[in-house]
């Protein structure tokens, strides 16, 4: 009998070890498909502000200056993503970092589009200013 329960206790053991790992290796799985969803949503956020940026630039809302900063601020959040992606996840810390640069940029993509200054079209100030 004590054999019996030895061999029941060992191989209840077994399966949960088995099961443990079987769990790590099955972690990945949602993690990156949590992951890939997160990047897409970045992407597609990024890809809205750079085409509000363009039709900004395109209705003349924004001077050289202004489409400069803001595609300076737009690089330096792409290069933030590429170090956050160099390990092939994206935390859920860096996800929030990155969710709050892209906020910021959002308010100066608008800031800077509605401030009343306009290019001036062929050396010519606005009249509209």
């Amino acid at each position: 009998m004590k054999t019996t329960l030895m061999k029941a206790l060992g191989m209840l053991a077994l399966g949960l070890m088995t099961g443990g790992a079987q769990a790590d290796w099955n972690r990945g799985g949602p993690a990156y498909t949590q992951t890939r969803h997160q990047s897409q949503q970045i992407d597609a956020r990024q890809d809205r502000q750079a085409e509000r940026i363009r039709t900004a630039r395109r209705t003349g809302q924004l001077t050289r200056s202004e489409l400069r900063a803001l595609m300076n601020e737009q690089h330096e959040i792409r290069a933030m993503e590429r170090r956050f992606r160099a390990d092939g996840v994206i935390k859920p810390r860096e996800y929030r970092h990155l969710d709050r640069a892209l906020d910021t940029a959002s308010r100066h993509i608008r800031a800077e589009a509605h401030d009343r200054q306009a290019r001036s079209a062929y050396g010519h100030p606005s009249r509209f200013n």
